[in-house]
């Protein structure tokens, strides 16, 4: 399937787009940092007053979604009066591994704490999976299309293959889709107790971020500011002749396994995240744009989607 992509946008602690392009170009990792993904720039796009009860989950998806927004009709944002240039008749498509974990343990804890009768309802509506994707379209007052695919088994494919369905059955002519997930001081004490528990000598930090693409029909591919992407699921046994003479992007976590049938990837950053994948596909990207050739790959349990482009700058 092939889909021509429009615009990027990302909200990751200590990146932006512009710091991951310098990085990929050197080849250079980029390190996890510990503290929490920055939002404030939200406030260029959003009255501070609108945001004063948005989540932290919900403000990295938000701020990623605006930046693609914003890449894919390339303009600046002074300040939250500036009109959001909203491409027509788009959809919404947001995929995460674990969802707003700090909203849903918030309301688990109310609920231990309170009983079931004195739960914080705030906590309750904040932490329905779906609430990013919702609160994008009121912010934006834009009544479209939205789902939300929660899953730690290869959320990037299944979010590619839904915006390819929905642009092919005419639901939507342009697709804001994004994976998003955060870190929680209880994700990241269980995430080492069970690597204690396996014995595994993995160690790689839990990361957070969100990462937004523009697509649209792969017949706008020309036009494209990023040209068009393909992607297929394929066997292991294919991967290395479908990956020759490119650079090749993988999450961390993958890299390991993908060296076991000799095919050398690397990760623009050296954090580990259900979709970790997304940034990798930005890295890609990116470094395509540069007429460098490229692939992304995402696990998908015994198999690989391998994800190469089509550079119309070439």
């Amino acid at each position: 399937m092939r889909l021509a992509i429009t615009g990027v946008g990302l909200a990751a602690a200590g990146i932006d787009l512009e710091q991951l392009k310098k990085n990929v170009v050197n080849r250079t990792i980029i390190q996890s940092l510990p503290e929490k993904t920055e939002t404030a720039e939200l406030n260029n796009y959003f009255s501070p007053r609108k945001l004063r009860r948005v989540d932290h989950f919900t403000r990295m998806t938000m701020l990623a979604a605006c930046r693609a927004m914003q890449d894919h009709a390339d303009i600046s944002q002074d300040d939250f009066k500036t009109q959001l240039p909203i491409p027509d008749d788009m959809g919404i498509i947001i995929g995460s591994g674990y969802g707003p974990s700090e909203t849903v343990f918030d309301f688990l804890d109310s609920i231990i704490e309170h009983g079931a009768e004195c739960a914080s309802p705030l906590s309750f509506s904040h932490s329905v999976h779906n609430i990013p994707a919702a609160t994008i379209s009121l912010f934006l007052n834009y009544q479209c299309p939205c789902t939300t695919i929660c899953q730690t088994y290869a959320p990037l494919t299944t979010a590619l293959n839904n915006a390819a369905c929905w642009i092919t059955e005419g639901r939507s002519k342009n697709i804001l889709l994004g994976l998003v997930d955060e870190k929680t001081p209880l994700l990241e004490h269980n995430t080492k107790r069970m690597l204690d528990k396996k014995a595994s000598n993995t160690d790689i930090p839990l990361g957070e971020g969100a990462c937004f693409f523009m697509l649209s029909d792969a017949s706008e591919s020309e036009s494209a500011k990023y040209g068009s992407l393909e992607f297929k699921t394929i066997r292991q046994n294919d991967l290395a002749d479908m990956c020759k003479d490119s650079a090749i992007f993988a999450p961390k976590r993958t890299i390991a396994r993908l060296k076991k049938i000799n095919v050398s990837a690397e990760a623009s950053l050296s954090a580990d995240m259900p979709t970790a994948a997304a940034i990798e596909l930005a890295a890609a990207v990116l470094y395509n744009h540069e007429n460098r050739p490229s692939v992304c790959i995402e696990q998908a349990g015994k198999k690989f989607t391998h994800i190469c482009f089509h550079n119309n700058r070439r």
